[in-house]
């Protein structure tokens, strides 16, 4: 069951930068409708298509591996606690599946695309909880054990309000690059941290050659339109939105750090859950700026979705070991 659990969530993290490097690679509509292909069951030949259904077949992979998941948790009475959990990702993983098909049906119309990024972050949040859980019932981390017999319990106790607060924010920030990146807004603004090149302390990439970043041999980034630069400030829709993501992913990003560092690392002694959510958070941030001055190219942004699937997970992972303690008390 453990192995299971290990394996379901691994695929979904696998799964969320995977289905951002296919969108960014233009192939999210290479299969025109759904589930198959062409209407092929064996979809012809191409890249953007192998990308596509490639994406596919992992998450149909991902839906199976949920219904052992859960057919486990009725069967064995050891892990019938675990129930309601399996239920609830067998059920989520189903509306992913439904938003997966809605992204081709309405042509990846921004709302439906960002919700099914924010329901692929969720299902891994809990799958990283339900594995995390079942390591722990089986009695191979200890260390947590010590810890609940050596505190107190109140000590011990992580306020369900600080928990959903984290999380909150964080959705916030993954919804914000999410709308960010389905309405193209991506490469609008090519500096940092002024929206153009030429703007106050502000410096970009523009005519560096990136044949190393994106594959193709000689691909040079095209400069900032004229008239665009030294403007610091958003002018257009799309720098609006731009910028609005940086604003808030800074905000959000740095309120995330007090957050843990108050309330896991010092309040409820999480230090290295504490701890490694401030390095990811200080990494994104840095994932984030070269995403932009590179103008969004596909490996560093699918790099930026990836460590914010992560943060996802630290934070459920922290909830595990929470909700350990207390049934330990």
């Amino acid at each position: 069951m453990k192995w299971l659990c290990f394996g379901a969530a691994s695929i979904t993290w696998l799964l969320i930068p995977f289905g951002a490097f296919v969108r960014l690679k233009n192939a999210g509509l290479s299969c025109p409708d759904w589930p198959l292909c062409y209407g092929q069951f064996l979809p012809p030949p191409g890249f953007e298509i192998a990308l596509e259904t490639g994406h596919r077949f992992v998450a149909t992979l991902l839906g199976i591996l949920i219904i052992v998941i859960t057919v486990v948790t009725f069967r064995k009475l050891a892990y019938s606690h675990h129930r309601n959990i399996a239920v609830f990702s067998l059920v989520l993983v189903s509306i992913q599946g439904i938003l997966g098909a809605l992204t081709v049906t309405m042509v990846l119309w921004p709302p439906v695309v960002i919700l099914h990024l924010m329901g692929g972050n969720l299902l891994f949040g809990i799958l990283v909880y339900l594995a995390r859980v079942t390591f722990l019932d089986d009695g191979k981390y200890s260390s947590a054990r010590a810890y609940a017999d050596s505190n107190p319990r109140k000590d011990r106790m992580m306020k369900r309000h600080h928990i959903i607060w984290m999380i909150a924010m964080l959705f916030f920030i993954i919804a914000s690059g999410g709308y960010n990146s389905t309405t193209s807004s991506g490469p609008h603004c090519e500096a940092f941290p002024g929206c153009h090149e030429g703007s106050y302390l502000s410096f970009g990439m523009s005519g560096t050659d990136l044949s190393a970043w994106s594959g193709i041999e000689g691909h040079i980034l095209p400069p900032a339109p004229s008239g665009f630069h030294g403007r610091f400030l958003p002018e257009y829709e799309n720098e609006w939105i731009h910028m609005l993501h940086r604003l808030i992913a800074i905000i959000g990003g740095v309120t995330l750090m007090i957050m843990a560092w108050i309330w896991l690392k010092n309040k409820y002694g999480y230090n290295a859950t504490g701890l490694s959510i401030i390095v990811l958070i200080l990494l994104e941030i840095c994932v984030g700026v070269l995403n932009a001055v590179y103008r969004v190219p596909a490996p560093i942004s699918t790099l930026h979705t990836a460590i914010a699937a992560m943060l996802t997970g630290l934070i459920f992972f922290a909830i595990a070991e929470n909700q350990h303690k207390k049934a330990k008390d």
